[in-house]
């Protein structure tokens, strides 16, 4: 195998490395959504009703925060894996003669200078930085909603 075939199958190799992990991270956030959003509909449902489905809602609080501490794990180990691949692209794309083809290699120093902004909302968001808000708040609303579930349930809550 030629110098030329070598370098075209480590970059297919680690395209599709990027590619599938790219893709789990959306896929993975997706599912995060779909349980995250059920759960805090069945939360907010348990706040609405009678006292009794107070102990449902201290429950439904409790699974929502270990829900978006499960799934801010998981984006920490494929965002990981990412970069890992990010990396090994960046490494094949130094053979490029144009360096106006090189993403990879230039692109950490291209969002570092765009997340740069003063202004927080004009900065540049990462995938990482929008999922890691969405699990924060997510977490929060099962730690306000368990709270909130729990002061009903006692008797000292009461709408």
């Amino acid at each position: 195998m030629n110098t030329t075939d070598y370098g075209a199958s480590m970059r297919e190799h680690s395209w599709r490395y990027f590619e599938l992990h790219a893709g789990q991270r959306i896929t993975v956030f997706n599912y995060f959504l779909f349980a995250s959003g059920a759960t805090a509909a069945g939360l907010a449902a348990t706040l609405q009703g009678t006292a009794r489905f107070s102990s449902l809602g201290i429950a439904l609080g409790v699974l929502l925060m270990l829900v978006s501490f499960i799934f801010w794990k998981l984006d920490q180990r494929v965002s990981f894996l990412i970069k890992h691949a990010e990396q090994a692209l960046a490494e094949t794309e130094q053979a490029f003669s144009a360096k106006e083809a090189c993403l990879f290699l230039f692109e950490p120093k291209v969002t570092t200078e765009s997340s740069d902004a003063a202004n927080w909302w004009s900065r540049q968001w990462t995938y990482g930085r929008a999922f890691r808000f969405v699990f924060v708040v997510m977490g929060l609303f099962g730690v306000c909603g368990a709270g909130l579930s729990a002061a009903k349930f006692a008797g000292w809550l009461v709408w």
